[in-house]
């Protein structure tokens, strides 16, 4: 559980539990209101999108909405703070992210299959009892007919052996089916996960889809020739050997997807590479801007202080920079900023900015 002290002003103060996050269920969808703007929010809304059409223009950008989208967030921080708390209020009240609706519709089908194959494991519970008494029915009768009862007894003895056979072979029929069906369930399950885009752990999108984002974000730059930027990102190893318990390490990595998350944008893709390692595609976004996004990482997560239990953890994170381009793909850059990530921190440099190998430099 995390908790964020706000009367520390600028420098936050997370507070980790030693009890493990819990991950909630999404609530149940409120039905839509109609959005209440007044009339200068409009018209602000709309001066501000006539500017966003008129860069793209000037910067010769197909005015698609991805396109729109990533310029509005990105003019959006040049303005003042109330501007964009107004703008920003006006767009919560509409969803406009199909893959952030994916993956929330995923995670909570994820959930549902979780329930599933919880019941068949009671279920196949159940039914090992219920072979345990059979054996136990059995052994008893075994030991009713190696004695001398009367006749009567004998014939119930055989009719308890037919009924018994016939149980048998039911519950036998019954065992193989629920086999068969909980391998059915586990191979849905196995393909979901092949398809997902999102990690749970995390709350951000998962390596397959990082990997996709960074491919399609090559194809528009050799289209469209547009500056992007990939940072990477790690909670420094020293840090991590602080905390000896493994689901406080996991709490303290789960608040820096969190703090990304919080200094990204919405066209930003934050995404868990893999061990604990995140990845930011900054689309349209040079390396001058990059370089202000590692700047705000670096000052909120040096800012905030983070306690495991009753004790404070330094936290220190390793950042790394690459420019998108047409020479290279998406595995280079992500080899390249990889190889940096050590070179980075407190004891080091905030950032660095990284330049993959061309193919005829490797040895």
């Amino acid at each position: 559980m995390v908790r964020f002290n706000k009367e520390k002003g600028k420098t936050g103060v997370y507070n980790i539990d030693m009890k493990e996050d819990v991950i909630e269920q999404a609530p149940p969808p409120t039905p839509p209101k109609e959005p209440i703007v007044t009339q200068a929010s409009n018209v602000e809304l709309e001066k501000f999108a006539a500017l966003v059409l008129k860069v793209l223009g000037d910067e010769n950008i197909p005015p698609t909405p991805t396109n729109f989208q990533i310029y509005f967030d990105k003019l959006l921080e040049s303005k003042p703070a109330a501007f964009k708390k107004r703008i920003n209020d006006f767009l919560e009240l509409e969803s406009t992210n199909n893959d952030e609706n994916h993956a929330r519709i995923e995670r909570e089908v994820k959930e549902g299959f979780a329930q599933i194959k919880n019941i068949m494991q009671v279920v196949s519970t159940v039914y090992r009892n219920l072979n345990v008494m059979q054996e136990i029915v059995k052994k008893r009768s075994t030991q009713l007919e190696s004695n001398s009862n009367p006749l009567s007894i004998q014939n119930i003895i055989s009719s308890l052996s037919e009924d018994l056979n016939k149980m048998f072979g039911l519950t036998t029929k019954q065992i193989d089916l629920l086999k068969d069906y909980y391998q059915k369930t586990t191979t849905i399950l196995q393909e979901v996960d092949n398809q997902s885009i999102f990690d749970v752990k995390y709350g951000v999108y998962n390596r397959r889809y990082l990997m996709k984002s960074l491919q399609d974000e090559i194809k528009l730059i050799k289209n469209y020739a547009h500056p992007s930027s990939l940072v990477l990102a790690r909670v420094k190893e020293d840090t991590l050997e602080k905390i000896i318990n493994k689901k406080d390490k996991d709490i303290v990595v789960r608040n820096i997807a969190k703090l990304l998350l919080k200094t990204s944008r919405r066209s930003d893709v934050v995404a868990h590479f893999g061990d604990g390692i995140f990845a930011m595609v900054l689309k349209h976004t040079d390396l001058v801007g990059a370089k202000k996004a590692c700047d705000r990482i670096s000052e909120l997560v040096y800012q905030t202080s983070f306690f495991v239990g009753t004790g404070e953890v330094e936290t220190d994170i390793e950042l790394a920079i690459v420019s998108l381009d047409t020479d290279h793909n998406a595995e280079e850059f992500i080899a390249a900023t990889l190889e940096e990530l050590p070179h980075t921190g407190k004891k080091y440099v905030p950032y660095i900015v990284c330049t993959p190998s061309l193919p005829s430099e490797e040895i």
